[in-house]
């Protein structure tokens, strides 16, 4: 009896999922919501039946074990229609009519041959009798060779057959696993009634086969990737020969050392050794499986060597020729497009290698807004095709797909704005993108920026018109970060800054960034390295910061992020070094997390005295967990307050005798010009140091002056 309240909890969760299926599915599919709530209906008044019976009610309990049946042959029915409609959801009329004759006939059996539910007296089974229908025997017997076995069966006939004919991989897989899905549920459900055979508390259970199969058949429908089996062959052998084999013969050995030796300090070193042994030898195991149980979509680590191996001063040709040898090497694709955004909104074709010319005008596909308003940057045509969160712009993406006959595409962007996308024709040899090309595209996306902005601010030659094409690149770079900055326009502050590059390049990067109208990020700081890549590393982060503040709200994990991101995607060797900062004017206070950033001084008007306040500052890029390092740190703003900060090259600039600038310098000047303006303060600190040296910079130099106000 006890058991009885899994029934209800059961039917409480189909309905609650079939108004999940009914809010997510696409409006033509609602077969699936109908077969989650004839489902709970099934489990709902299975569950009522029982109880009923438990307290001596026969004839409601009969009529609830009725009401079961007719509800279960609905769920038959609708997922045998279901097989006939995915993956398209086309209306099959003549399967809706037969459909509803089934079920009457279902009602009919029903109420004509179900005669009664008893309950044994000794042993608490359930008993249920029936009377033949007609001709055609017992009515419960005929009733389960239609709707339990019949009609499932017969489901699965369908949808295995209708993978054979149909030509897409994607649509086929999901039949096939929708098949697998509904011979899963009624598995369950089998054994859950062999196991009531021996113990009647299962029986309430036997519902829970449905559950498991709506589950399944909804993830099916959901995967929008093709199963990579290559893949997922080579992990089951990896896994098996070095955790299985490895674990079962170290515990064989191991137990004969226990029977063996006697002496415990003796069988204690030999049991180390062993495990020294076994974890040498499984080493060993994983280098020669790892050469010869190798699959052919086991290509990230070579696409990621060869893209970060382009020499970009070769010129435009050589790095378009490059990008799209590496693509069709590696990923395997047929073709490569390569559209770059122009002046007018429209993406240009600059490369094809089905030698097409075409052009996109931006504004006029939905889609392109719709992948940035989701930062989606990687989009694969089985996804557009088969994933519900596309379904609104879906003829667009396929008119994407459609410019350069391709499977996939990578669309690059600054914030909101295009940079450029690159299309991916299909697989040689009749394969399709799946989920692990996507997860080594995404990863890759940082490289694939690299080039798709190099191809549109260098290797464009009515932009470049010197022969120092890294002059123009660094000043096209600096305008760019100027002109998406969100300059903090507020009564409570002033705020200004200047950059200075050595010979017009380098890597020092300042940011701000509009949170809401009494909050804003800034990030200021240094990218190591120089001349064009520190410059692109500085693009890169500055549009991968925005990105990440769509994903998170949290300042710290921000910063985190950020680290894992240059580790993981920069050029080996990258870091930053910077401060990222919180400017809260509501309650007048200021967050921050020191990353290296060498001078932070604060004057305050209270103690008429300027501070230094950076304390110690855990660099970006050097570890991964750089986490457990940072700390937050917090200012009270008061009127009158000054913040002045500034990288490494004004504070370890040297003049012909060697000596440095130093921070004594800064400090001082912060004294000696608290009454002027932002602007002008950062202006004569830069005078200051170019007096000082005498000669051209040596390395980048950014001051940011933040002055406050009042509250």
């Amino acid at each position: 009896m006890s058991m009885l309240i899994f029934s209800y909890i059961l039917a409480a969760f189909l309905f609650a999922f079939s108004y999940y299926l009914d809010s997510r599915s696409e409006k033509q599919n609602n077969l699936l919501t109908a077969l989650s709530m004839t489902s709970a209906f099934t489990a709902f008044f299975a569950g009522v039946s029982a109880t009923l019976l438990y307290t001596r009610n026969p004839t409601l309990s009969l009529l609830s074990f009725r009401l079961c049946l007719i509800a279960f042959s609905m769920s038959s029915v609708a997922l045998f229609r279901y097989s006939l409609t995915v993956p398209y959801f086309a209306k099959h009329s003549l399967a809706r009519f037969f459909g509803v004759l089934l079920v009457l006939f279902a009602a009919y059996l029903s109420f004509v041959s179900i005669e009664g539910v008893t309950l044994g007296t000794v042993d608490g089974r359930y008993f249920i009798t029936s009377t033949d229908f007609y001709a055609l025997g017992d009515g419960l017997f005929l009733y389960a060779a239609v709707f339990v076995l019949g009609l499932p069966g017969l489901t699965v006939l369908t949808l295995l057959s209708r993978a054979v004919g149909i030509r897409s991989r994607i649509f086929r897989q999901r039949l096939v696993f929708v098949a697998v899905s509904v011979c899963s549920g009624l598995a369950v459900s089998y054994a859950l009634y062999t196991l009531s055979l021996a113990y009647v508390w299962a029986l309430p259970l036997v519902p829970f086969g449905l559950a498991v199969m709506l589950v399944m058949v909804y993830q099916s429908e959901s995967v929008t990737t093709l199963f990579d089996r290559a893949l997922a062959t080579a992990t089951a052998i990896n896994f098996t020969v070095l955790n299985l084999v490895f674990s079962m013969a170290t515990g064989f050995a191991a137990a004969a050392l226990i029977a063996v030796v006697k002496s415990r300090p003796l069988l204690v070193a030999s049991l180390v050794l062993l495990a020294v042994a076994m974890l040498f030898l499984r080493e060993i195991a994983r280098k020669r499986l790892r050469r010869y149980v190798r699959v052919g979509s086991d290509y990230e680590t070579e696409l990621e060597a060869g893209l970060d191996s382009i020499d970009y001063a070769s010129g435009g040709d050589v790095v378009i020729q490059k990008t799209v040898t590496l693509l069709e090497q590696y990923v395997e694709c047929s073709s490569v497009e390569i559209m770059v955004s122009d002046d007018k909104g429209k993406l240009v074709t600059v490369f094809s290698s089905l030698g097409a010319k075409n052009e996109l005008v931006i504004a006029e596909n939905k889609a392109i807004d719709f992948l940035l308003g989701h930062s989606e940057s990687i989009v694969l045509k089985t996804q557009a095709i088969t994933n519900h969160i596309y379904a609104d712009v879906k003829a667009n993406l396929l008119k994407i797909f459609d410019i350069g006959h391709s499977d996939a595409f990578i669309l690059l962007r600054e914030g909101h704005r295009v940079v450029g996308i690159i299309l991916l024709g299909a697989k040689k040899r009749g394969a399709d993108f799946t989920d692990y090309d996507y997860t080594v595209l995404s990863k890759l996306y940082s490289n694939f920026f690299l080039v798709m902005y190099y191809l549109k601010n260098i290797a464009n030659e009515s932009v470049v018109l010197t022969v120092d094409r890294e002059i123009e690149f660094s000043g096209q770079i600096i305008t760019s970060i100027q002109e998406n900055i969100d300059r903090i326009e507020h009564e409570k502050i002033d705020v200004d800054f200047i950059t200075r590059s050595a010979r017009k390049l380098g890597g020092d990067f300042i940011d701000f960034i509009k949170l809401g109208e009494d909050k804003y990020l800034y990030v200021m700081g240094d990218v190591s390295g120089k001349g064009l890549n520190a410059s692109m590393s500085m693009v890169i982060l500055k549009s991968v910061l925005r990105t990440f503040l769509t994903e998170t709200k949290d300042f710290k994990q921000l910063v985190v992020k950020v680290n894992l991101f240059i580790k993981n995607n920069l050029p080996k060797g990258t870091f930053f070094a910077g401060v990222f900062g919180l400017l809260d004017f509501s309650s007048n206070v200021m967050y921050y997390l020191n990353c290296g950033v060498p001078a932070m001084f604060l004057y305050t008007a209270a103690y008429n005295n300027a501070i230094e306040i950076q304390g110690d500052g855990r660099v970006l890029g050097f570890v991964r967990d750089v986490g457990k390092y940072l700390k937050v740190k917090k200012i009270a703003l008061n009127p009158q307050d000054i913040l002045l900060m500034t990288t490494d090259g004004l504070i370890d600039a040297t003049n012909l005798r060697g000596e440095r600038f130093g921070k004594d310098r800064v400090q001082r000047h912060l004294m000696d010009n608290r009454s002027y303006p932002a602007s002008r303060m950062a202006k004569f600190l830069c005078d200051n140091l170019g007096e000082f040296v005498s000669r051209e910079l040596e390395d980048d130099i950014t001051v940011l002056v933040v002055k406050y106000l009042g509250k």
